[in-house]
């Protein structure tokens, strides 16, 4: 099967010829990986490895396939940028050492200090009409031809958290529902409008659309179900029917225990839920499959905070073939760790006999 048939046929609750899979991971993950398996760049990484899913974002979210930038110039956004959209809101991440190497950490949050409608009505707000879409197409054709495509970034609250700032935008939920509204609206409306431009330019030839809102943590969510429904599900339908509408699935990324609200996620139309995280007991694997596996496929399962980085080579496939065989009885599930992207803590060898146990 070619990838993106492999992904269509598994997403549609039939059987494929072995289950798909997809990779993110920190560039330093990517570069160990490279020098692993003697390649040089991520199309040749992604072929070696045997994935189906090419991230416009790149293996890295920090871009690879995007529109072209086109919008103010004190905006300070390079020439180069090709689809990390966080830039866009002045939001940078920083570098840090850890006892396993570098990663990404949060920076500072640029709304914290606007605490009023008036004073963000003045912040520069993204626009979609800073971009070009012209060469979305024509610079996804070569990806299309080997792999499914995922267009990823769009955020409703996640976002909106890394902005503000956790803390102060979970307080403004229940304090200020007026000043959320306006803020929250002005991520929704980017996002929605860039996405619907990218999937019209794209003429097909995107599989998946990523939806990324940290709505949990391990014990319960973060944020009350009501709330969740009063200010994130009429976005997340919004942005479901879109994908739809361009025979595309909405996959939706949350961390955590989720699974009060998976009903609700499920009636705004989300299609995957990314990821499973196998350390919460709520999101039991057999219980998530029997339960929802008709309605809603999955991704993630493989253990990335206990088996990934200290279990060896045998616990891993040991790990991945249960996984593989709970979730992805029937169809549903694409294979790819507890947490969708790869840290530093993680050994190059327990990466790569994952999915190994993908192509057996």
């Amino acid at each position: 099967m070619h990838s993106r048939e492999r992904l269509k046929t598994a997403l549609d609750h039939r059987v494929p010829d072995r289950v798909p899979m997809m990779m993110s991971a920190n560039p330093w993950v990517i570069e160990k990986l490279k020098q692993r398996l003697q390649v040089n760049t991520d199309r040749e990484l992604l072929q070696a490895m045997h994935l189906d899913l090419f991230d416009m974002r790149g293996f890295d979210y920090k871009g690879a396939v995007g529109p072209r930038y086109v919008g103010p110039g004190h905006m300070n956004i390079p020439a180069t940028w090709c689809g990390d959209p966080l830039p866009l809101f002045g939001y940078h991440e920083v570098i840090t050492e850890t006892p396993f190497g570098k990663a990404w950490s949060m920076g500072a949050p640029p709304l914290a200090a606007l605490n009023t409608i008036e004073a963000l009505k003045h912040y520069p707000w993204p626009q979609a009409d800073w971009f070009d879409y012209a060469n979305v197409r024509r610079d996804l054709e070569p990806w299309a031809a080997d792999f499914a495509i995922a267009l990823t970034g769009p955020s409703i609250f996640q976002h909106a958290t890394l902005c503000r700032g956790v803390g102060q935008l979970l307080l403004d939920m229940a304090a200020d529902p007026d000043l959320t509204t306006f803020i929250l609206d002005r991520f929704f409306d980017f996002y929605f409008e860039y996405t619907r431009r990218i999937l019209e330019a794209a003429g097909g030839l995107i599989d998946i659309v990523r939806l990324a809102d940290d709505i949990g943590a391990e014990n319960a969510l973060l944020v009350s179900p009501r709330m969740i429904r009063r200010y994130f599900g009429h976005r997340i339908s919004s942005f479901a029917d879109l994908a739809h509408q361009h025979n595309a699935k909405l996959l939706f990324h949350t961390d955590g225990n989720v699974r009060q609200i998976i009903p609700d996620l499920i009636a705004w139309g989300v299609d995957i839920l990314d990821p499973v995280q196998p350390e919460v007991a709520a999101m039991n694997h057999r219980a998530l499959k029997t339960e929802y596996g008709d309605r809603l496929s999955f991704s993630g399962g493989v253990s990335a905070q206990r088996i990934l980085p200290t279990g060896s080579v045998d616990d891993v496939k040991a790990e991945a073939r249960r996984v593989i065989a709970e979730l992805g009885a029937g169809g549903g599930y694409i294979l790819s760790p507890g947490h969708p992207s790869f840290q530093s803590d993680v050994p190059i060898d327990n990466i790569l006999a994952m999915y190994s146990v993908g192509l057996e």
